[in-house]
Order: C-alpha cells, then structure tokens, then sequence
C-alpha cells in the first residue's frame, strides 16, 4: 500500500483540474473552428443599376454597328 501525503494528493488535484480545463479549451476552440469552416458565403447581390448600364452599352453599340454596315 503506497502512503500519499495529503499535499501530493491536492497536488494530484490541481494538476487534473488543469487537464479538464486544457482539454475542455481546446474542445471549444476546435468546435468553434469546425462552425466558422462550415459557414458559407453568402452570394452577392446583384447590382440593376450595373446590369442596366451594361446592357445600354451593349444596345448603344449594336446601333452604331447597324450603322456603319
């Protein structure tokens, strides 16, 4: 039968505190990883106002090669 003093067993204490709490950090932080990585981007939003420019541009253009041919 091994005699342990009743520092080593607090001490024994202390030093399992320590790992669950390490543990239960890294846990978190491994969890808190795994959440934001399967988060997605949302699309972006489509701007008429660009989309409008380009097609008056693109009809503008259209006329003038109607034109010259």
């Amino acid at each position: 039968m091994s005699v342990v003093s009743r520092s080593e067993r607090d001490q024994q204490k202390v030093m399992a505190a320590i790992a669950a709490g390490v543990s239960t950090y890294l846990d978190e932080e491994a969890r808190a990883r795994e959440a934001s990585a399967r988060r997605t981007r949302p699309a972006p939003l489509l701007n008429l106002w660009s989309l409008a420019g380009r097609q008056e541009i693109m009809r503008m253009r259209a006329l003038w090669q109607r034109r010259m041919a």
